[in-house]
């Protein structure tokens, strides 16, 4: 069975979120209690732009060369920035949504759209109120990773393996 691929997925959850009212994300679990401190994203639930990460910052964190960011608000509320490969223009582009105003519900838009779809889903312990990885094996593998902090969410999709987007996600997530 063909598994879709990321713009199907990237689309499904945009509109799932804009149908539902919801902010579009990523998640799964059992959420946290954990208090931040005031005026942060994670406890005003407003993200920054792409500017948060600087590509030089992306690029050595995923270990590959990129332009951008191309992209901009997501129609739930956040950010979506992509950032596309330097060789290989044909390539999918690296993706890092930011969400505002996230919800336990609406972090699991993503994650139930990859479980429906037949993808496994782990769940991730000690990185913010909940994480979870997923690997969508296409024509390129895709590795996701996603992390709600608070009222906030990041989710990275990328070829890099995931000691490379661990390294994106721990700057992001610095910054919120």
């Amino acid at each position: 069975m063909l598994t879709p691929s990321r713009p199907f997925f990237v689309a499904a959850a945009v509109l799932a979120g804009v149908l539902t009212g919801g902010v579009v994300a990523a998640g799964c679990g059992g959420g946290g209690s954990h208090t931040y401190k005031a005026g942060t994203p994670a406890a005003t639930g407003n993200v920054p732009d792409c500017s948060v990460v600087p590509l030089d910052v992306v690029t050595k964190d995923l270990g590959i060369p990129l332009t951008g960011p191309a992209g901009g608000p997501r129609p739930a509320g956040g950010y979506t920035c992509n950032y596309n490969h330097v060789k290989g223009g044909g390539s999918a582009p690296e993706v890092m949504q930011l969400g505002a105003n996230v919800t336990p519900e609406t972090f699991a838009i993503v994650r139930n759209g990859l479980k429906a779809a037949n993808n496994p889903i782990k769940t991730i312990h000690g990185w913010g109120d909940e994480a979870w990885a997923a690997t969508v094996y296409n024509v390129v593998d895709e590795n996701s990773f996603a992390v709600r902090k608070g009222k906030v969410s990041v989710l990275i999709q990328s070829t890099a393996d995931y000691d490379h987007i661990k390294k994106l996600m721990k700057d992001v997530l610095a910054k919120l």
